[in-house]
């Protein structure tokens, strides 16, 4: 069974690319920008939007859309799809992790024992993930970043390029951890912190920063 990727921004190209490499056959994509219809990612075409989707069987999917709402929202419209997780051959994911349905898991990221991803999560390229940690559903783990063990990533959190989190620390839902911070405290849901150490620079911001979900990104 082929599978279908919902996207065709530079994000969806990385799950496609990963996809492919993988040996996984990619029927198509779809994408609600109508300047998209027809065209070409890697080669794979364009079919269609959302709505195009919602008229076909429900089958076998990725969410190439790296906006953390956009990724639910799109989840709730398509109920009764199978949600693949995907892990680039290049990354190590240990065989007591759980990855979670339509997880990606990119070139380069290290997953460690007993880690556990949620739903629909993003382990960017080079992303280190260590043992125990939780990372809830629809979170992004920018590349390059360093989880230490036991940390928890709350639902929709967007850690930055490079970030590095102290063990056991808790991120709230929806918050945002800035590129390059150092994260030494739990931060709140809906908090957007930057800086070494990680000092709050907005209260309630984290989510408008997921909100936008005009285009596929």
């Amino acid at each position: 069974m082929g599978t279908y990727v919902f996207g065709a921004g530079g994000h969806a190209k990385v799950v496609l690319s990963t996809l492919l490499v993988a040996g996984c056959a990619v029927e198509g994509l779809f994408d609600d920008d109508p300047r998209k219809l027809g065209t070409e990612v890697l080669g794979v075409r364009v079919l269609g939007t959302v709505d195009d989707a919602l008229r076909m069987a429900p089958a076998r999917g990725v969410l190439g859309v790296g906006s953390n709402r956009s990724r639910r929202n799109l989840a709730a419209r398509l109920p009764g799809w199978e949600w693949i997780p995907v892990v680039h051959p290049r990354a190590y994911v240990d065989r007591s992790a759980v990855v979670g349905p339509g997880t990606v898991v990119f070139a380069g990221a290290v997953v460690q024992p007993e880690a556990r991803l949620g739903a629909h999560v993003i382990v960017n390229t080079g992303a280190n993930v260590d043992h125990d940690c939780l990372v809830e559903d629809y979170a992004h783990l920018a590349p390059g970043l360093n989880l230490a063990g036991s940390v928890c990533v709350g639902e929709g959190a967007l850690v930055g390029v490079g970030a590095s989190v102290f063990p056991g620390v808790r991120i709230g839902a929806w918050s945002v951890v800035g590129a390059g911070a150092a994260v030494i405290r739990d931060i709140p849901a809906g908090t957007t912190v930057a800086g070494v150490p990680a000092r709050a620079i907005a209260a309630g911001a984290g989510s408008d920063l997921h909100s936008s979900d005009s285009r596929f990104r």
